[in-house]
C-alpha cells in the first residue's frame, strides 16, 4: 500500500513571489509518483512529490517582487502570469552583473545577488540581480548556468578528468527535471520518481566532453558515464 503526501506549495500571487516545496513521502511498498523522462521532460511539469532536500535559497520577497515587476515590463505580459522556478544566490562578478556588453563600462567589484528564473506559460526567462533587487538584468546568455553551480562542476571534472581547472570550460547547459538518480541509472536500478529541479551541464576539456548532472544548487554533481 502506498501513502504519499502533498505534493508542493505554488504560490503564484503578488504575495510571497517565490516558488516552496514541501513535500513529505512516507511508503510502505515501492515509492511511486510522477515519472518525468530525463532527457525530454520540459522545463515546466507538474510539480508534485518535489524532494524537500531541494529546495533552493529562499529569496528575499523584496528581491522577487522587484524582479517579477521587471519581467512583466520587460515582457511585456501581466505580472500574475508570471512566477518563479530556479532560483540560486550568486556573487557576481562585476557591477553589470556579469552581462556588461562590448562598448559598456562595469564597475569591477563583486557583487552579491540572485539569479531568478521567471516562468511565462511554457517560456523561461533568467534574470539576475544585486542582493537588494535594487540592479536587474535579463540574462541574453544561451549558457544560463549559476556561476556557483558551474565552479562546483568544473573542480569535480578537474578532479575526475585529472585536467587542470583552468583548461575545462562548460561549454553548454540546460535546465532538466530529473528523478532520484538524477537521470543517471544503471540498467536494473531502481530511481525514486521524485521531480528534482537541476541542470545538464556540457565540459570541455583535453580533447574529451564530460557531461553533468546536478540538482537546483549543485550540492548533487553526478557524472554521466552511461
Amino acid at each position: 500500500m502506498i501513502f504519499s503526501a502533498l505534493p508542493c506549495l505554488y504560490v503564484w500571487g503578488k504575495q510571497f513571489r517565490y516558488v516552496w516545496w514541501v513535500s513529505i513521502l512516507l511508503s510502505l511498498g515501492t515509492l511511486a509518483g510522477c515519472v518525468v523522462p530525463a532527457e525530454s521532460a520540459p522545463e515546466i511539469v507538474d510539480q508534485s512529490n518535489v524532494d524537500a532536500s531541494m529546495i533552493p535559497e529562499m529569496v528575499p520577497e523584496m528581491v522577487s517582487d522587484r524582479v517579477l515587476e521587471y519581467a512583466m515590463n520587460d515582457l511585456k505580459v501581466p505580472e500574475a502570469e508570471l512566477s518563479l522556478l530556479r532560483v540560486n544566490q550568486e556573487i557576481w562578478s562585476d557591477g553589470c552583473l556579469g552581462l556588461g556588453q562590448a562598448n559598456e563600462l562595469c564597475l569591477q567589484v563583486l557583487v552579491p545577488g540572485w539569479q531568478l528564473e521567471v516562468v511565462y506559460g511554457e517560456q523561461s526567462f533568467f534574470y539576475r540581480s544585486d542582493d537588494f533587487g535594487d540592479i536587474i538584468r535579463r540574462s541574453t546568455l544561451d549558457n544560463n548556468l549559476p556561476p556557483s553551480i558551474t565552479a562546483k562542476v568544473i573542480d569535480l571534472a578537474s578532479l575526475e578528468a585529472g585536467v587542470p581547472a583552468n583548461q575545462l570550460t562548460v561549454t553548454s547547459a540546460d535546465p532538466q527535471v530529473w528523478d532520484g538518480c538524477l537521470g543517471i541509472a544503471a540498467p536494473g536500478k531502481i530511481c525514486t520518481q521524485i521531480a528534482i529541479f537541476g541542470w545538464r551541464a556540457f565540459v570541455e576539456g583535453s580533447g574529451e566532453t564530460l557531461i553533468y548532472h546536478t540538482d537546483m544548487v549543485g550540492n548533487d554533481i553526478r557524472l554521466n558515464d552511461l
